[in-house]
């Protein structure tokens, strides 16, 4: 009833949203981005801004979004580096079209480049290429604190070598509509450096390292995409249509290819607009015959199947808000729920032009959890396990975002969300055969354990300072709590979570970075019972100096407390270390 009661009363709530002029100002935006090494991401203005995705026409918010595997939300896929070595990047000028190389190093063998370039920039189309490489070749110390058969910290190597390069490509057609594609391709090589149980017989015969030389995998992530749509309405209809294509494939010979075609449409009577959204994924897997370690003819929800979502929606558009009414149906066909429904309804209410906001919304989703998406959630997870679909009925939310001075302005906001079958991860365990006794011993790698049923309450307040170019601050805290009906915790997802992050220009060509992070509340769920896992700190610090208009020196120090946390349960991440190095413009 105090679900059905809250469902009433939000819907209610949006019904009577009176509703809001077309502009960018009556879209409330939020980010929560918290993660456990503090990974600085810069600006590309010189580079082409607009990127195809696979996304609808209107968003009517930004979710709060995580780098890391530690959200409730859907995880969006990004750069994820597990082992959270310092990537200090210089700040671009916007006028900065021009290409663009850094190297860097720092200790953990950490090694840094990036080379960019604009191919060609014309009037109505552009083209650039972007090459990127992070590397660690380091050993790892795993903390004695952490696990209990260690007697003091025991050393693993902790190899990440990531390569990325894409090609982007727009172009505008007669003012109105746009072309755009972009080819992406990642090869990630990593060990499996955490902690397992063969560690402390190792250990007891005074080891004091680990040799994982063969615990290695890689991934090959390929992205294609093709995308044409209308900026604007033309007349009074407006349409993007995009085809995408993925490919995933690891050592073990398992690929699976990911095809997604996305239609929206829209139609416009004054100030009424009706649209429709529709995707289609199909999904191809192709398993290895034959493993020495994995079972893949046994492995679940690794069928062929193809994913069908539908969601018509009416948009008005009034004086002081906005409202959307709308459902979203899914349909899966091969594996997976066969038909799910959900609404999808969004209000905002303009309070008081450009100073305050009021928004709510009754919405859900079904997601399709490929390779390509869980392995960038938790790199670590066993080639053999690949996460049922999760589906969300209903997930409710409602803020405000205001301007309290000049320069500051805040977002607060709450929701409550209730997910089917949603998944965790927990260290995997496997038969061990000594002395003709099995026993149960955990593993490096993660499977996934579900709940029927999970409502998770989610709150948070998000606030920023901006002075122009001279300083700017943002400080995001959000809670989490999770009402389970099977399972003892929300296994190695936080309740708290705090970022903070300050850039200070000291002089025009001096500017320096401060960021502060923090989760805590976390569990692992290890051979049968569950486990406080340390709260996480990171201390971060950099500095970017410009000597010339043609070269910068940067350098960052990333957790300075030297905090022994741990990334998932078994893998601790690097301690206090650094990177530095230099950009150029050419």
């Amino acid at each position: 009833m105090k679900r059905l009661f809250l469902i009433t009363g939000f819907t209610a709530f949006c019904a009577i949203t009176a509703t809001a002029q077309e502009s960018s100002d009556t879209t409330i935006e939020r980010n929560v981005d918290v993660v456990k090494e503090y990974n600085p991401i810069i600006k590309d203005a010189g580079k082409i801004s607009t990127m195809p995705e696979l996304k609808p026409i209107e968003t009517k918010k930004r979710e709060s979004t995580y780098s890391v595997w530690t959200t409730p939300y859907d995880v969006k896929p990004s750069e994820l580096y597990p082992l959270d070595y310092a990537t200090a990047q210089p700040i671009r000028r916007k006028e900065d079209k021009q290409h663009f190389a850094r190297i860097g190093g720092g200790n953990y063998s950490t090694l840094l480049g990036e080379f960019y370039t604009p191919i060609f920039q014309q009037q109505k189309s552009a083209m650039d290429l972007d090459i990127r490489h992070r590397s660690s070749f380091g050993n790892v110390k795993l903390s004695a604190d952490n696990y209990e058969p260690l007697l003091s910290d025991m050393k693993s190597k902790a190899l990440d070598c990531d390569t990325r390069a894409q090609l982007r490509f727009n172009s505008t057609i007669r003012h109105t509509k746009e072309l755009s594609s972009f080819f992406v391709a990642d090869y990630d090589v990593f060990r499996y450096y955490g902690y397992d149980d063969a560690m402390q017989s190792l250990f007891n015969r005074g080891y004091m390292e680990s040799d994982n030389e063969e615990f290695k995998q890689h991934f090959l992530n390929l992205d294609a995409n093709v995308r044409f749509k209308t900026k604007e309405f033309i007349g009074k209809w407006r349409y993007d249509f995009q085809t995408n294509y993925q490919l995933f494939s690891n050592n073990d010979d398992l690929s699976e290819h990911t095809i997604l075609t996305n239609l929206c449409g829209g139609y416009r009577m004054e100030n009424y607009t009706i649209g429709l959204d529709f995707d289609m994924y199909n999904i191809i897997m192709s398993l290895p015959e034959e493993n020495e370690y994995y079972d893949f003819e046994k492995a679940a929800n690794m069928n062929n199947y193809t994913v069908l979502k539908l969601k018509p929606s009416f948009v008005f558009n009034g004086e002081i808000g906005k409202i959307s009414i709308g459902i979203k149906t899914a349909f899966s066909l091969g594996q997976g729920k066969k038909g799910t429904i959900c609404p999808d309804i969004f209000g905002t209410v303009k309070l008081k032009k450009d100073i305050a906001y009021l928004y709510a919304c009754v919405t859900g989703d079904y997601a399709v959890n490929n390779f390509h998406r869980t392995t960038k959630e938790n790199k670590y997870i066993a080639p053999d396990v690949r996460p049922e679909d999760t589906y969300t009925p209903i997930d409710l939310y409602a803020g405000v975002r205001m301007k309290v001075a000049r320069r500051v302005d805040v977002d607060i906001y709450g929701g409550y969300k209730i997910i089917n079958n949603p998944y965790f991860f927990v260290n995997k365990m496997r038969p061990s055969i000594v002395n003709g006794d099995t026993n149960m011993v955990m593993t490096r790698q993660f499977g996934v354990v579900y709940e029927k049923n999970a409502g998770v309450f989610n709150a948070g307040v998000s606030l920023g300072y901006h002075c122009k170019e001279k300083l700017d601050m943002t400080f995001d805290a959000v809670i989490n709590k999770w009402a389970l009906e099977k399972l003892e915790y929300a296994w190695q997802r936080p309740d708290w979570k705090l970022d903070y992050h300050a850039s200070y220009r000291f002089t025009k060509a001096l500017r320096f970075n401060l960021g502060y992070q923090f989760e805590g509340g976390r569990h692992a769920y290890v051979n049968k019972k569950a486990v406080d896992m340390k709260n996480a700190h990171n201390i971060n610090i950099g500095a970017d100096y410009k000597f010339l208009n043609w070269l910068d020196f940067f350098v960052k120090f990333d957790n300075l407390l030297n905090q022994a946390y741990q990334s998932w349960y078994g893998y601790d991440v690097q301690r206090f270390n650094f990177l530095a190095g230099l950009s150029f413009y050419f």
